[in-house]
């Protein structure tokens, strides 16, 4: 896209809205309200407070994109996962990494990793109470008892550091209550669902408040596993969770705030299984098989292993045609699937008024994740193609925060620097089997342990020039150091190899030792002209940091090589404005922004000893993404509520050269980077006559464009596939629509009652998935998302 049409649009949009706000004929007098308060963002005329640039601001003067979702709203439309926050957040895409729900893969305006796995940071960080949550399982376990979720778009290179090239979700729990109050909610809902939740505020004196809070779920799961043997009939896609938090406020001096928070964290999950799509006739493995006890293909290879060892195995292509002609809810697979993550964390945040203009804040945080699962790859019930067992995954890690916050020039300066540390260490190691029962391999154990720190020194400023015109700028200076190493063996034989050309390593030396130092300057600068007490219009520049690493699928020399960091910078320029047409109230935010997006990390297949698969990661490509995006909100009547989300987004790559081959891949699509998105959202509220009640009503409905659904494939892997699958790699556009029905407050008792569905026209959508057609295996499958629940919830506050 040239800079003729950037300019445009973007002279565009703010015209568009310049001549809306024209229309205001009163300015929407906004109620103040304190961060534990936050109102409805539906309501134009609310204040809702957001703490994007680590202080407390209204939403609609800071000069960045955000989305922001109260507690109310979480609780109508049951978000009780990260990724449900797709339906509110068109530019948010959450996949799930091959039928393993507890470790999801963030997006942000088109800008994601490859895949979750330790060596490889996200580009999106999620956020806890100030803290980010690391590593991808695990960090979808907070969403219970929050006060609300802001989610910061485009690269948050200054004040939440490293990692946030895409954005940051920022998770913000419930405070302590100054009285004594509690509420408790239980549930149920198809699939065997059963869900209870609880809070209690505790006052303790003068200077100490706790808030004690809670959840379980339960759900049998919504897919069975229709294969014969001895898992017929399992269920997957359920799970049991138990979760619990403290939080404890303590006051000890006038000035002084000290905040602790332990959480503890327990969800067994069944796993999801994949489905299998199609099968390769020319694959290595399935064509030595047309059907049970016939094989075909010759007596080379493994098919001769295959007739040497007189081997029986059912046929890929009857699987096929069976999930072809049943419902994505009925699986086969011969592993026993789960996924099943454990953690606890302890945040102490403390805060201090040195005076009048200076306040000082100290951010610490240690957490422990375990997370353990089984997957099947192959998607089928043929033993031994492609099948995961206990994969674990450990991570400790702990960080120190220090910020200096000031309020100087009579107040027309705000300003914050600080110190920041982050530590980890941890293991991943994926045992697994490939082709097993043909060959004599042991299961592989491939993986590694990963040491690193991060250290970081950064500075933001805001200065007021006049009333209404304001600047900002900030800067950080990031140093990562890491270190891995390497382990990959069977119980035969070292698969890590050195030299050249390269040689296996003893098994009793099986090990490779690599660190590398990365550092990089990132910052923000920003102008913001509050043209009217209710309309700002801002522009901004930013450039995020994603540190490099090392792969830890590593086997040979040239899989050892550490990759770089990649840098986006972006520039962005928006409007937000809240105005009246005839005494409705209307909120009208928008933001067009464009990135250059450098150095970009991908896996890229490469050939290992034999000929065998294997991948590294180098910094591949650069490209652009322009985006335009629209938040409106009208409220009619006093009773209702309307809101509506789009998103644009048009990513190209601009250079891609294949390291290996000189292949030109910049035709490549980005994965998980619908062109057009949206939403809208309907609430109704209304007193009921006599006292009966509160009526509420709300509607969702979300769209998603076609996209593209496989992280590892490039144009030429695309071009290589039969015209016939093309489909299978992508997910065709989509709504889905949820609703919730409920009566608040009956009858004065404070009692809720709430009635829900999620996913009504019950669509069968992808969210993932493995494609190896041209690859080892020769399979397509795919992974679906949930399928139509609902349920009954009632609550009570008291």
């Amino acid at each position: 896209m040239n800079s003729l049409r950037l300019a445009g649009l973007v002279g565009g949009a703010s015209a568009a809205l310049m001549a809306s706000t024209a229309l205001t004929p009163q300015s929407a007098a906004a109620q103040e309200t304190g961060p534990a308060q936050a109102e409805r963002s539906s309501v134009a005329a609310n204040t809702i407070i957001v703490t994007a640039r680590r202080r407390d601001e209204n939403l609609q003067e800071v000069p960045i994109s955000i989305t922001v979702i109260d507690n109310a709203t979480l609780d109508d439309l049951r978000i009780e996962n990260i990724e449900d926050l797709e339906v509110l957040e068109p530019t948010l895409s959450v996949s799930a990494a091959s039928g393993r729900p507890n470790r999801p893969v963030y997006s942000l305006r088109g800008i994601r990793p490859t895949e979750a796995i330790y060596g490889q940071d996200p580009t999106v960080a999620v956020y806890f109470a100030d803290t980010v949550q690391s590593p991808a399982q695990g960090s979808n376990l907070a969403m219970y008892d929050l006060q609300n979720v802001q989610i910061l778009k485009g690269p948050q290179g200054t004040l939440f550091g490293r990692n946030t090239v895409g954005g940051a979700i920022l998770l913000t729990p419930r405070a302590p209550g100054d009285d004594f109050a509690a509420n408790v909610m239980a549930g149920i809902g198809n699939f065997g669902l059963f869900e209870a939740e609880a809070g209690i505020d505790i006052p303790l004196g003068d200077s100490v408040a706790v808030r004690v809070s809670g959840r379980t779920v339960h759900s049998d799961g919504y897919q069975v596993n229709v294969a014969p043997g001895p898992l017929q009939g399992d269920r997957y896609g359920g799970e049991d969770t138990w979760q619990g938090r403290v939080t404890a406020q303590w006051n000890p001096a006038p000035g002084i705030e000290n905040t602790t928070i332990f959480t503890y964290d327990d969800q067994n999950t069944t796993g999801v299984a994949q489905v299998i799509q199609a099968a390769n006739p020319n694959g290595a493995f399935i064509q030595c098989y047309d059907g049970p006890g016939n094989p075909v293909g010759g007596t080379s290879g493994l098919c001769a292993i295959e007739a040497a060892k007189g081997l029986v195995l059912p046929s890929i292509f009857d699987a096929v045609e069976r999930a072809n002609g049943r419902d994505v809810t009925e699986v086969e697979t011969n592993v026993d699937l789960f996924a099943d993550v454990e953690a606890w964390g302890l945040i102490n945040t403390t805060t201090a008024e040195l005076n009048d203009e200076l306040t000082f804040k100290s951010i610490l945080s240690y957490r422990e994740v375990e997370s353990i699962s089984n997957g099947d790859l192959d998607a089928t019930a043929i033993p031994g193609i492609l099948d995961l067992f206990d994969q674990v995954s450990t991570l400790d890690h702990y960080s120190v925060e220090l910020q200096l916050q000031g309020d100087s020039l009579g107040g027309r300066l705000d300003w914050v620097g600080g110190f920041y540390y982050y530590h980890e260490d941890g293991s991943e190691i994926g045992p697994g089997t490939f082709f097993s029962d043909l060959l004599a391999f042991s299961p592989l154990r491939q993986g590694g342990t990963v040491d690193n720190d991060t250290y970081a020194l950064f500075a933001q400023a805001s200065f007021e020039l006049t009333p209404e015109l304001s600047i900002t700028a900030g800067g950080r200076m990031n140093w990562d150091e890491k270190s891995v190493v390497l382990l990959s063996r069977s119980a035969t034989g070292c698969s890590l190899s050195v030299g050249s050309p390269p040689q296996p390593l003893p098994l009793d030396q099986c090990e490779v030792p690599l660190s590398e130092s990365f550092s990089q300057p990132t910052g923000s600068v920003a102008i913001d002209y509050q043209i009217t007490p209710d309309v700002l219009l801002y522009a901004t520049g930013r450039l995020g940091y994603r540190a490099g690493g090392f792969n830890l699928r590593a086997d040979v020399l040239v899989e050892y090589e550490p990759f770089q960091q990649e840098t986006v910078w972006d520039i962005e320029g928006g409007t937000k404005a809240d105005w009246y047409i005839g005494g409705v109230a209307m909120r009208s935010n928008i933001a067009v922004y464009y990135q250059w997006y450098d150095d970009i990390q991908r896996t890229v297949a490469v050939e290992n000893i034999g000929g065998s698969p294997g991948s590294a990661v180098v910094n591949a490509a650069s490209a652009t993404v322009f985006g335009i995006e629209l938040q409106q909100q009208i409220r009619p009547t006093d009773d209702l509520t309307l809101q509506f989300g789009y998103s644009y987004v048009d990513p190209q790559y601009e250079d891609w050269i294949e390291e290996f081959t000189g292949t030109d891949l910049s035709e490549t699509p980005f994965f998980f980077t619908p062109t057009h998105s949206g939403n809208a959202t309907l609430i109704y509220e209304r007193p009921l006559a006599d006292d009966w009640g509160d009526l509420k009503f709300l509607a969702n409905a979300s769209y998603t464009g076609d996209q593209w659904i496989n992280a590892l494939h490039t144009i030429a892997i695309i071009n290589q596939q039969p015209d016939e699958l093309l489909p299978l790699l992508r997910q065709e556009s989509y709504w889905l629509v949820n609703a919730s029905l409920g009566i608040d407050d009956i009858g004065g008792s404070g009692i809720d009652v709430q009635a829900y569905v999620r996913n009504l026209t019950d669509e069968d959508y992808k969210v993932g998935g493995v494609q190896l057609y041209n690859g080892a295996t020769g399979n397509i499958a795919a992974t679906f998302g949930t399928p139509r629940t609902y349920g009954l919830q009632a609550r009570i506050s008291f």
